[in-house]
């Protein structure tokens, strides 16, 4: 695996240095030219077709749905580590007032008059758990409880109810028996998002299908699949091509540039030597045939077989099978999962998915793939690519802010962005003005709650940390500035430490 992946990434080093050779215009990581899109014309002609039909499907529906804030309140947090573990759980669950508990069981306080924001979640194996975190803001720190079990105790009449949230930790052979408490100060517990910001969450929601996922179960349940068995009928047949083709085999690894030219002569007649073979041998289509109905029910796909499929099969086929597999990322270096997400992207436009393709997208702009490791030293050369977004005359700046925003009832599957990720793609926008005076408003008002207005301020800062306009920077900062101040005083004050 190791001499793979060390093959791998010298490849895409030797295709750079090539590159160079005959390409004056600098080149994204995909390799096309950076003023160009990654999508071809016809491509962006088929989505811009859907896109104006979503839109105008959009511009008639009424908003149907009450989308509710998280669970917000402002709290005191304490951890207690020693003393009648039992008592104080009664006198919790009894609302023994803050001042009280911290005299009767002399308490150490660790935080106070946080923000606390509840989060209902699914965990890894797909179970319900219900969290409470306060906002880390300045040098604030930021404490959490996650609650596996009762959670309809912390929903409804029964959280509003409550002035002590808590869990007692039992003795462990590592950790002391103790008890982690927020006790709420006051609350406005979740409310209605205001119409304009709803509609956001429901523009992001008529746009990324919330019906549909990119990967099929088996892709969850059969794991990562590198290669083919050698007995697969895909290994036989690649075996049957690269044998009739003459491809070149690796030797050592000596001299990679000669490789390197030898394999892109041999990539360069590929499809000429094909169709001559095609002609000659009906073989190629029989066992072309034979390996498609098996990878589809077994899996063991791969790129170059996945090739074949989509030329000398279907491109719904090839499609189904990327489908199929995931591609985890065997190092911070590694571009393969999302050349495979762009691999699907490109075949769902295609054949007119939209509902695959736009998440496909976003999860290129969110960077949103599982790696073995990740340096941050690799995250400056994958790009967003915001531009392919917008010249399919989609509300860019209502999706991105509808997909930042959080509800504590969004629709099942509904597409939530990186906020890191999300801001950089903003800083490329061809509406920055329209962009910025919106996230402004939206941090200064008072009637959007507190949890997604401080939301919006770090998607400020990730955009304008990402602009290259020293002067519009230097603006944007006083702009904010005077925005912050229209927080709660305690939030605004937080933040202003960090400056």
């Amino acid at each position: 695996m190791k001499n793979l992946l060390f093959v791998f990434l010298l490849f895409f080093y030797v295709t750079s240095v090539f590159s160079q050779d005959f390409e004056d215009k600098p080149t994204s990581e995909f390799g096309n030219s950076k003023e160009e899109l990654i999508y071809s014309k016809q491509t962006i002609s088929q989505l811009k077709y859907i896109v104006d039909s979503l839109n105008l499907k959009y511009a008639i529906c009424d908003l149907n749905k009450t989308y509710l804030s998280n669970y917000q309140a402002k709290t005191n947090f304490v951890t207690v580590q020693r003393g009648n573990f039992d008592k104080m759980r009664q006198d919790m669950d009894s609302n023994i007032s803050y001042s009280d508990f911290i005299k009767k069981y002399a308490t150490k306080e660790q935080g106070k008059n946080a923000l606390l924001v509840k989060y209902s979640y699914k965990d890894y194996q797909d179970n319900d758990r219900v969290k409470f975190a306060t906002m880390g803001l300045g040098e604030e720190q930021t404490n959490s409880i996650v609650f596996e079990e009762e959670l309809e105790n912390y929903e409804g009449e029964n959280l509003k109810n409550r002035k002590w949230i808590y869990k007692h930790y039992s003795k462990t052979d590592y950790e002391k028996e103790s008890i982690s408490a927020f006790y709420i100060l006051n609350t406005n517990g979740a409310v209605p998002l205001k119409e304009k910001y709803a509609k956001m969450i429901q523009y992001a929601d008529c746009m990324v299908d919330t019906t549909e996922q990119i990967f099929y179960k088996k892709a969850y349940e059969s794991g990562v699949h590198y290669g083919s068995n050698e007995d697969s009928k895909v290994s036989q047949f690649l075996e049957y091509i690269n044998s009739k083709t003459n491809k070149p085999k690796y030797k050592d690894y000596e001299d990679y540039k000669d490789f390197y030219k030898v394999d892109s002569i041999w990539a360069s007649l590929l499809v000429e030597n094909i169709e001559k073979l095609r002609s000659k041998d009906s073989k190629f289509d029989d066992l072309l045939k034979e390996a498609v109905e098996e990878a589809k029910i077994d899996g063991g796909s791969n790129d170059d077989f996945e090739y074949y499929v989509g030329t000398y099969h279907s491109k719904e086929t090839e499609l189904e099978l990327k489908r199929g597999r995931r591609v985890i990322g065997g190092c911070s270096q590694d571009l393969s999962p999302r050349y495979h997400a762009l691999s699907i992207a490109k075949l769902s436009a295609e054949t007119v998915k939209w509902d695959i393709f736009l998440r496909a997208h976003l999860d290129i702009m969110n960077d949103r793939f599982e790696r073995a490791s990740d340096g941050s030293y690799a995250w400056e050369k994958r790009q967003t690519y915001i531009k392919e977004l917008e010249v399919l005359d989609i509300n860019v700046l209502d999706l991105l802010l509808g997909i930042t925003l959080r509800t504590e009832n969004p629709s099942q599957n509904h597409y939530y962005g990186s906020m890191s990720r999300t801001g950089r793609a903003l800083a490329e926008t061809q509406n920055p003005g329209k962009l910025e005076t919106k996230m402004l408003d939206m941090i200064a008002d008072n009637e959007l709650d507190t949890y997604n207005r401080i939301l919006i301020y770090y998607l400020f800062t990730h955009y304008n940390y990402n602009l290259r306009d020293k002067n519009r920077i230097t603006a944007n900062e006083k702009k904010l500035q005077e925005a912050i101040k229209k927080l709660p005083k305690d939030i605004s004050e937080k933040i202003q430490k960090d400056k």
